[in-house]
């Protein structure tokens, strides 16, 4: 990321190369014999807290935007951490999904 100051504004580019790059090194599968892991790495662009809601925007490891939106069912007890670690899996969720469908789709063409 670079920040520019043109007169009293303050311009910040963002690098999506090193977005990219890190993405990449976080996103891995490796087995060590009988056993196997799994890591994903999304880069969190913004959340929205609109109780009972959560709005979550994240950038996948293939540069694309997505939105996933989570709600808690107990209102009164609202947790902003709690409720955004379950837009967080319906994010992981749906890059699985996309996976599945990718490796799909590319099978049919060959």
């Amino acid at each position: 990321m670079s920040k520019y100051k043109v007169g009293d504004e303050l311009i910040i580019v963002n690098e999506p190369g090193q977005d990219e790059e890190k993405l990449k090194e976080l996103t891995h599968l490796t087995t060590n014999g009988e056993y196997a892991q799994i890591a994903w790495g999304l880069k969190i662009i913004n959340v929205e807290y609109d109780k009972p809601h959560v709005t979550l925007t994240y950038r996948n490891v293939s540069g694309e935007l997505n939105k996933v939106f989570a709600e808690c069912r107990d209102i009164e007890n609202f947790d902003q951490q709690k409720v955004l670690e379950k837009a967080l899996l319906k994010a992981f969720q749906n890059e699985i999904i996309n996976i599945s469908v990718f490796k799909n789709s590319s099978a049919k063409k060959l």
